[in-house]
């Protein structure tokens, strides 16, 4: 008997064997490949409603897009882009404190901008505005990971793998903050619906996966695109796959991509052709760096460290299923999963970057191999997954509403002195509507771990609701209080009075997140001191960590500051001393 799921009793119905003089015809061969046996395509009756899981991921992405200013590294940087690009900026030309900013494509710029443009419209500050751009393309994810699950295992198991997508702990900051990573995530997702679609629907599955490439080149680097591609490719290895019409599908996928995919590239270099040389040599594959050095196998292992709590519960799902299924791995609802999943991870292992935001490539692979399996997963796994989930968020949850207790009503006390201690510039605001709505969810949570469903599926929905409780928690009782810890807002004020009218301001030490800050809110574009050793300013600002810092021979020190709460970044503002 196997130990993580229920045995599956043979079902002696003759009918569905082929008469003799079929059974070796190629229709007959791919039918009986792609053939699902009746036990497996019978399920337990529907419990679960398309509008409640509608209502799920609504809550799910709802909170964090907006009421918060933007954070290090990723938003602030994606900000400044967006204001550049609606100031009237070269849309081929994304730019930083008016430096050209290439590491990722730039069509998440544009959507965002475009979004930014609209929510002004409606009196949202530019970096809420933009943050929709981000909820587009999650829900897109969510929406292509669904159909990919339906066509690829049937019936009802698209809201599995969709809840297991949003239980995933990585997912949830790329899931609500300003980063390209989620436009390339949505892209993947569809692609990967477009090659499950094609053995079925091969005229609508051929555009679809060119749209994707074209937009995983244009939102991320030629290394999605051409790991779409690979991945397509490699599928010919299954007899799925292999029949006569997906020559044209790839055909037809490639003539649409490959001038969308190239066209920014030459804007770019009719831009600034310097600009174009830095992104083809440093930048244009992505996780492999560029084709001026190819770069590999460091920091080798950080994705291997990265997964465990990134993916979790997805691989632990995926794990059991391959696990136990292995007889059945040749069933094409294992194959382009697997494949998808090990092209990606193989990829990532032998990359030159450590960024968690390509793991973002893992998810969907994971949760389509964990969704197969879900519904016959033995009850003492599915009820320890479930028992560890609502344990986990129950004391989460828990820990959150005494935070919220400590900050609006000082109790307990050591725990709001503490609280208040790290943000200094926090003032607590008690809110009836914020209160009601963290008892909506929380009732709302409690209702939902407490219906009766099949086993796998209760864990699974019971993880997705937790972790939608505790992020909704988290930005409702805690979601000011980042604001003043780790806004750069309050930095830019502080720092603005004391910043020159007129003339320019060198800077030393300073990242492009920084630099990026000072342009956002105060409009500064700063002379970097590291490209020229004496910009000739009469104005100099320098970062520094903990220890103090003196000024320089001839500077004078007009203002030094940080963020409240901030013990790691100090900043200096030095003015040249005149001369005889």
């Amino acid at each position: 008997m196997l130990p993580f799921f229920m045995p599956t009793p043979r079902v002696a119905d003759t009918s569905i064997d082929p008469p003799a003089r079929l059974r070796h015809s190629p229709e007959t061969r791919l039918a009986m490949l792609t053939y699902t046996p009746p036990h497996e395509q019978d399920l337990p009756p529907a419990t679960e409603k398309p509008w409640l899981l509608l209502l799920l991921c609504l809550v799910w992405l709802l909170p964090g897009l907006l009421g918060r200013e933007p954070l290090k590294p990723d938003e602030t940087l994606v900000a400044d882009i967006v204001r550049n690009l609606l100031d009237g900026g070269k849309w081929a030309l994304p730019t930083v404190a008016g430096e050209a900013w290439l590491e990722r494509g730039p069509l998440f710029y544009w959507v965002a901008a475009g979004c930014a443009w609209l929510g002004d419209t409606v009196g949202l500050p530019l970096h809420e505005g933009a943050r929709l751009a981000t909820g587009l393309f999650m829900a897109l994810a969510l929406w292509g990971t669904g159909l990919s699950a339906r066509e690829l295992i049937g019936r009802r198991h698209g809201r599995s793998a969709v809840l297991i997508l949003i239980g995933s702990a990585g997912l949830l900051l790329p899931g609500h903050s300003l980063n390209g990573d989620v436009a390339v995530l949505a892209a993947w997702c569809w692609g990967i619906y477009a090659l499950a679609l094609a053995p079925r629907r091969p005229m609508q599955a051929a555009p679809l996966l060119g749209a994707t490439m074209a937009v995983c080149g244009l939102a991320g680097s030629l290394a999605e695109p051409l790991l779409l591609l690979a991945l397509a490719l490699a599928l010919t290895l299954f007899p799925a796959w292999r029949f006569r019409r997906y020559s044209l599908v790839l055909l037809i996928a490639l003539s649409i991509a490959l001038p969308l995919i190239t066209a920014w590239p030459l804007a770019l270099q009719q831009a600034s052709d310097s600009a174009f040389g830095i992104w083809w040599d440093n930048y244009s594959l992505g996780f492999f760096g560029g084709f001026a050095l190819l770069q590999a196998l460091h920091p080798f292992g950080f994705y291997l460290q990265l997964l465990p709590w990134f993916a979790w519960p997805g691989w632990f799902l995926a794990a059991a299923t391959v696990w136990m299924q292995g007889d059945r791995l040749m069933q094409p609802r294992f194959q382009l999963p697997l494949l998808a999943g090990g092209l990606a991870l193989l990829c990532l292992v032998l990359s030159n970057s450590g960024r968690a935001g390509y793991a973002l490539l893992l998810l969907p692979p994971l949760a389509l191999i964990g969704a197969v399996g879900l519904d016959v997963l033995r009850r003492g796994v599915a009820s320890f997954l479930n028992w560890f989930g609502v344990m986990t968020f129950g004391l989460l949850a828990i820990f959150l509403w005494i935070a919220w207790l400590a900050i609006q009503f000082g109790v307990p006390q050591r725990f709001s002195d503490r609280i208040l201690s790290l943000a200094p510039s926090f003032t607590p605001h008690f809110g009836l509507g914020t209160a009601l709505l963290i008892t909506i969810l929380t009732v709302a949570w409690v209702w939902a771990v407490s219906r009766r469903r099949t086993v796998g599926r209760q864990a699974v929905t019971n993880w997705a609701a937790g972790t939608t409780l505790c992020w909704g928690l988290a930005v409702a009782v805690a979601g000011n209080w980042v604001d003043a810890r780790t806004s750069y807002r309050d930095f830019a004020t502080a720092i603005a009075p004391q910043l020159p009218r007129q003339g320019c301001v060198a800077s030393e030490n300073l990242q492009p997140s920084q630099r990026a800050v000072l342009h956002y809110y105060l409009g500064l574009t700063t002379q970097r001191r590291e490209l020229v050793t004496e910009p000739g300013c009469d104005w100099l600002l320098r970062q520094a960590g903990s220890e103090a810092l003196s000024a320089p021979g001839g500077w004078r020190e007009v203002w030094q500051g940080a963020r409240p709460g901030d013990r790691n970044e100090r900043y200096y503002l030095y003015r040249r001393e005149a001369t005889e």
